[in-house]
């Protein structure tokens, strides 16, 4: 006996056939839409369906496509009843196999004689001879309306069909009646698959209880979407926004329009990660910017002043405020060496530690380096400079100092060996002749340092110093060339020069004893004299130190210094 399904949303058409069926003594289940069709379907299997087309919820091409595309209804015999079968009936899918036979809706005893007429052929395994066929139709006319109506339809679920957006249907209790293509596509889901279950099972807790609270609130009128909001299914995010319709009162059709958004956000996410990564690279620079022990000052395409940072406020005296008004020319001491440094900018596009000299605000004058780098635009125009400027005042005292401590003995401040040694390489040249060479030895400094201490010995060593330069002329080179041992340059001598210049030491070492400042201090002296043609100013260096030797052998340190002459 043949299992029979009959889905039409006419009540009258529905009691017709299950009567008729039934005297006939077949088993038929009947159901107003293609929604209740699906419901019963999920465990009822019939053999021969009999559909309508034009129905709310799903209607009967949807169905027929459903029921195709699955595998246990793969044997179903499908027989559409339509009352448009003369005005389309290309509509009915005919060609491409999704039903089998199409039935116009006529007079009942003309329907009832057709249904017969295809139950006999399907139970006597003739469905070849039915396949394809247009039964009932020759006594119907064309009705314009209808077309119209049909055509209407055609032209809406094309536009559906293409949108790309996701856009389904839903009853009042959320179940999915018509979902297009776009949102089968979104969804991952099939059309059979998707079809007559519950939209808001598609989704996780606490999605589910927030949309079902929100569709339970369904206004008395057409308003707000119900629902806006971004939820996560199958790894995508989903804008995902349900609107109310009303068909008539107290029914309704929700429609969901559904958006993939997971690019979109992914995308806004990035921007603002990218927001938030430059705005800590922003305060990053701003705090190296404001607190950089240099100074940094940007200047706009006119050379006024835009921003600089703390220390260039220290190092200038400045406050911003005041610079509002003045230009960066203001501030360069030396105007020509301002421009030649500009010049070079504008040639090569920036400018690495060049010196020049800035004007303080107490009007002193500032050694700085400065490195210049050219701003830009978005369109690569020049639209001003960043100059980090370091002050050189400490550096160059340093730079000095290093100078001179390369060139002094730190205990005395007088020169050091290898200064000498310069020096007499110079003089070697036959430069200011004649040359003079005393070299002096403290007397027993080694005793000093191990009865007294090292102390009092760098005294007897400072004093020797002082000795020294208080008793020499200006233009005289006093070094210390050894721990206890110095050495006297005297440019220009002649044998009166020297002896007087030993003089004057013997003489204020004397003034020392008589006052008892230091009896036991005494120094031994020798000195040597060049000609006024040539020097050999190592070998005349040896002869003054020799000299002070014999005096030191000699004299026991007395004040009777020894020298010799080259005449």
């Amino acid at each position: 006996m043949q299992q029979i399904l009959v889905v039409d949303n006419h009540p009258v058409v529905r009691q017709f056939m299950s009567d008729l069926l039934a005297k006939r003594g077949y088993n038929i289940v009947t159901a107003e839409d293609g929604l209740s069709a699906l419901q019963l379907m999920k465990s009822y299997i019939p053999d021969i369906i009999f559909v309508d087309l034009v129905m709310p919820n799903i209607d009967g091409n949807t169905l027929c496509q459903v029921i195709r595309s699955r595998k246990d209804l793969k044997h179903a015999f499908i027989v559409v009843l339509s009352a448009v079968t003369v005005e389309e009936s290309s509509n009915f899918s005919l060609a491409n196999g999704l039903i089998d036979v199409v039935l116009a809706k006529g007079p009942f005893d003309s329907l009832a004689w057709h249904i017969d007429y295809i139950i006999k052929h399907v139970e006597a395994g003739r469905t070849d001879r039915l396949r394809g066929e247009a039964i009932g139709g020759k006594n119907l006319f064309a009705r314009q309306i209808t077309k119209d109506l049909l055509s209407s339809k055609k032209h809406y679920e094309m536009t559906l069909y293409f949108m790309t957006e996701g856009l389904m249907e839903l009853t009042q209790d959320a179940e999915i009646t018509y979902a297009n293509p776009a949102a089968l596509s979104i969804l991952d889901e099939s059309q059979e698959n998707l079809l007559a279950t519950d939209f808001i099972e598609l989704f996780n807790n606490p999605d589910q209880d927030r949309i079902r609270q929100r569709i339970s609130e369904v206004p008395k009128v057409n308003q707000e979407p119900l629902f806006d909001e971004t939820l996560t299914l199958n790894n995508k995010l989903l804008s995902v926004k349900i609107i109310s319709f009303y068909q008539k009162a107290q029914q309704y059709t929700l429609v969901v329009m559904l958006m993939d958004v997971t690019l979109q956000k992914q995308a806004e996410r990035n921007l603002v990660k990218e927001k938030e990564r430059y705005r800590r690279e922003r305060d990053f620079l701003d705090k190296i910017f404001d607190n950089s022990a240099d100074a940094f000052v940007i200047v706009d395409e006119h050379g006024r002043f835009t921003r600089w940072n703390n220390n260039a406020a220290r190092m200038f005296g400045y406050s911003f405020d005041e610079l509002r008004e003045k230009k960066a020319f203001d501030l360069y001491t030396n105007p020509k060496a301002m421009e030649e440094m500009l010049d070079l900018l504008r040639r090569q596009g920036y400018v690495q530690n060049y010196e020049v000299h800035f004007t303080h605000k107490d009007g002193t004058s500032m050694p700085c380096a400065v490195s210049i780098s050219l701003l830009h635009g978005e369109k690569q125009q020049k639209i001003g400079s960043l100059s980090i400027i370091r002050n050189l005042s400490k550096w160059k005292q340093t730079e000095e100092r290093l100078i001179y401590l390369s060139f002094h003995d730190s205990l005395t401040g007088v020169y050091n060996r290898g200064y000498f040694e310069e020096e007499m390489k110079r003089f070697a040249k036959g430069r200011h002749l004649p040359l003079g060479i005393i070299v002096c030895d403290i007397n027993k400094l080694k005793r000093t340092n191990d009865t007294l201490g090292h102390k009092k010995g760098d005294e007897l060593i400072q004093k020797a110093a002082e000795i020294l330069k208080r008793s020499l002329r200006a233009s005289d080179i006093i070094a210390r060339i050894g721990g206890d041992e110095f050495a006297v340059l005297v440019p220009e001598a002649d044998e009166e020069v020297i002896e007087n210049c030993v003089q004057r030491i013997r003489a204020v070492i004397e003034a020392d004893r008589a006052q008892k400042l230091d009896p036991a201090f005494s120094i031994a002296i020798g000195y040597a004299l060049s000609s006024e043609h040539s020097v050999d100013t190592n070998a005349l260096f040896k002869r003054a130190d020799d000299n002070m030797y014999q005096d030191k052998q000699s004299y026991s340190g007395t004040f009777f210094p020894k020298g010799d002459f080259d005449y």
